[in-house]
């Protein structure tokens, strides 16, 4: 659906925040003078800014009812697919898109490629980004990273496009090429279970031409019925993979990563996802690798604050899973670490977290929050040195009591940040704080 289609049509906006706006200013930009309609779940702010020509916004209970008299609903992402409300107006044939699916509708020259993965997604399609300009290329990077996709410039040549598990749920519009980095059970509370997160996750491959996928995934996409035609594997042994230390093509040694933070163990996985898609586009996958020694690692993925008192402070409040955080107690295994752990609980199993920092004889974890309460409950019962606390000031006083001189201060919570914190930005400020950076 076009947003040329939408002229004088009734269109509710879920969602006031930064992709809200884009949506209303992407429909301005081509239908000037359109009524809009907003609709919010949150409080009205103190402060709230004007909105555009011919808008307003419903709050509280009578969003229901305007909802109901809608011509179509252009939702945020974080707005679930499987809220009564939208599941509603699907038994009622109202049409439920997103801002990705109009602009993935309007005409465009740039080849788009679509990134998407449980962890690993913005490393990647930053990445593969930076080393398109390397090469030259006319690239831009925009979606679920925090850029809007209607401000990629129209004149680029490849737009790379991060997309979320909930953008990927109700997708329809085409890509050239998909990548997948990774994938295990997360935003169960916005999916529902974790069959459902695959499935919605796995969407976006089945709007793609060509598939680029890790290794790891093979068997979930195809348990999904995803066609494997036009199929690329990385992390095996006939296709992009890493091997003591080098970077090889099948059984051509293609070089080694001079850059130590894309080195680290799950970043080599990244790398060998970025040289799948530029070997694809026909691009020197050696010279891609030549253009990756200067990239610098995005804040809140593993970034080393520094240290002070000879104590490291590693910011990792990205990792919103046990599995991110167990790649982060991978990099600092040798040195004693405390861990900060826990946050908004959406049900996950933390036994692989559990097990390895058992095994790892981690020095002490700190747990906030409601998840947090189950990882401490869960150690406590092993014998662990672990700690509650209610804030992070609180978290990070224990810490610095617990953490020898030599030693890392690791924030990799395994869980999002919400009820203590907006989002992991404002968790990993807040920890950056507390540690004086």
């Amino acid at each position: 659906m076009r947003v040329a289609e939408l002229k004088n049509k009734k269109i509710i906006i879920w969602g006031l925040g930064h992709e809200g706006k884009a949506v209303a200013g992407f429909i301005h930009k081509i239908l000037p003078g359109q009524p809009l309609v907003f609709v919010d779940e949150a409080e009205a702010p103190a402060n709230s800014p004007p909105l555009a020509e011919n808008s307003r916004i419903v709050r509280g209970e009578a969003i229901a009812s305007t909802l109901d008299d809608a011509d179509i609903v252009i939702k945020s992402p974080g707005v679930s697919l499987y809220h009564p409300l939208i599941r509603r107006l699907a038994k009622k044939n109202v049409p439920v898109t997103s801002l990705l699916n109009l602009w993935l509708a309007e005409p465009r020259a740039a080849k788009i490629i679509a990134v998407t993965g449980t962890k690993g997604k913005s490393t990647t399609s930053s990445l593969l980004t930076h080393v398109l300009k390397g090469l030259g290329k006319n690239a831009a990077l925009g979606g679920n990273i925090g850029v809007p996709v209607t401000e990629i410039p129209s004149d680029a040549a490849y737009a790379v496009v991060e997309i979320s598990s909930y953008q990927a749920a109700n997708l329809e519009g085409a890509c050239d090429i998909a990548i997948l980095t990774s994938l295990f059970p997360e935003h169960l509370d916005w999916h529902g279970s974790a069959e459902t997160y695959f499935a919605d996750k796995l969407n976006l491959l089945t709007h793609a031409k060509t598939k680029i996928i890790n290794q790891a995934t093979l068997d979930e996409v195809r348990r999904h019925g995803i066609t494997t035609d036009h199929l690329l594997i990385f992390n095996q042994s006939d296709g992009f993979h890493a091997k003591d230390g080098k970077i090889f093509d099948g059984a051509q040694p293609i070089g080694s990563l001079k850059n130590a933070h894309l080195a680290r163990k799950h970043n080599l996985s990244n790398v060998c996802a970025v040289l799948t898609a530029i070997k694809f586009l026909g691009l020197d996958a050696n010279a891609a690798l030549q253009a990756m020694e200067n990239f610098q690692g995005l804040p809140h993925r593993q970034q080393e604050l520094g240290e002070k008192k000879g104590i490291l402070y590693v910011n990792d409040s990205i990792a919103t899973t046990p599995q991110a955080a167990i790649a982060a107690l991978d990099v600092y295994h040798d040195r004693a670490i405390t861990l900060i752990a826990g946050g908004f609980d959406r049900g996950v199993d933390y036994t692989p977290l559990i097990e390895r920092i058992v095994a790892d004889k981690i020095g002490a974890v700190i747990c906030l929050g409601p998840s947090g309460k189950r990882i401490h409950d869960a150690l406590k019962t092993r014998g662990a040195s672990v700690f509650i606390a209610a804030s992070m000031p609180e978290a990070m006083k224990i810490a610095r009591a617990e953490t020898p001189k030599g030693g890392v201060i690791l924030l990799s919570p395994a869980a999002p940040s919400f009820g203590l914190f907006h989002d992991y930005a404002e968790r990993g400020k807040s920890f950056a704080a507390e540690a004086g950076f």
